[in-house]
């Protein structure tokens, strides 16, 4: 895993990284002592680094059968051991070929591809069927790359804001597959450490209700592959939220983000920016873009790009 915050995680990173549920991590915790992570002054879990790789190996040993209070006190190389003689022992039988193909799918940024086969399986199967044959090994292969690097974040992010849209999609039926040319297309995202996307959540669902077409990458996302990710959606605009400072996390100065972004973005790409960083700090850039203080501005603005 890459760039974790000096700060640590908190429990909600933690299950967004893992696909482990908050019951899962406090039982781990209480009942075996899987983990040890400290207290804030308000009592809040900071998790290490390390911790968020022993859940996901732990997620990964327990759908393979694994019971926990056999595994949940190895320590992380004892797991990662686990992990590598079991898929020794057996070659290509841990996931179905469709999830190989869904997360080749994924790390070429082909996301219609793979948001059509999820949504394909999903019409043949019965749901629970569908979350015990597909979603669930897609998850542990998909965290099973990212932590080996073979995929990166951004690609990590863009398959599972697909596997969260195909939870909540009633049929696949026909994918509808929008023209490049329809506008506008926004990618929402936030600087690297940066893991506050509450306010780019709302935006993003704001746009999307309005008919517009969005790629929700969340928080945390590198300048270089956002940049790439922006390229590859043919994006009209950016959407970039910003609040948390050097000293609480990011990886960068905002500005020094912002103006990276501004050289390598296609210069017909707009910047959106908000956030506390964004209304803070004076921007000057050589491309388009506007600054948002409310909800309220912005749905006018996507408004406008739909007219």
């Amino acid at each position: 895993m890459r760039n974790s915050s000096e700060n640590g995680y908190s429990i909600r990173q933690v299950i967004e990284l893992t696909g482990a549920s908050e019951f899962l991590l406090r039982s781990w915790e209480n009942r075996y002592s899987a983990f040890h992570p400290r207290r804030t002054k308000t009592g809040r879990r900071r998790y290490l680094e390390v911790d968020v790789l022993r859940a996901r190996a732990l997620v990964l040993l327990t759908s393979r059968g694994a019971r926990v209070g056999q595994v949940a006190t190895l320590s992380l190389a004892q797991l990662q051991a686990l992990i590598e003689r079991q898929e020794v022992r057996e070659p290509g039988t841990s996931d179905p070929p469709l999830v190989q193909e869904i997360v080749s799918a994924a790390s070429q940024y082909k996301w219609h591809e793979a948001r059509s086969a999820i949504l394909r399986e999903k019409d043949r199967l019965q749901p629970i069927q569908w979350i015990h044959r597909l979603l669930t090994p897609l998850v542990t292969e998909m965290a099973r790359q990212a932590d080996s690097g073979r995929l990166s974040i951004a690609q990590e992010r863009i398959l599972s804001a697909t596997i969260k849209e195909s939870l909540f999609t009633g049929s696949a039926g026909k994918v509808v597959r929008l023209p490049r040319f329809k506008k506008p297309r926004i990618v929402f995202g936030t600087p690297e450490g940066d893991h506050h996307d509450l306010g780019l959540t709302i935006g993003a669902f704001i746009a999307r209700e309005m008919g517009a077409e969005t790629l929700f990458l969340g928080s945390h996302i590198p300048k270089r592959e956002l940049s790439e990710v922006s390229l590859r959606f043919h994006a009209t605009h950016l959407v970039l939220t910003s609040t948390a400072s050097k000293k609480m996390g990011a990886r960068e100065d905002y500005l020094q983000y912002l103006h990276f972004l501004d050289h390598h973005l296609d210069p017909k790409i707009t910047l959106w920016l908000g956030g506390r960083n964004a209304v803070k700090d004076p921007v000057h850039l050589k491309r388009s873009f506007q600054i948002f203080d409310s909800f309220q501005d912005f749905e006018e603005e996507v408004r406008k790009c739909l007219e």
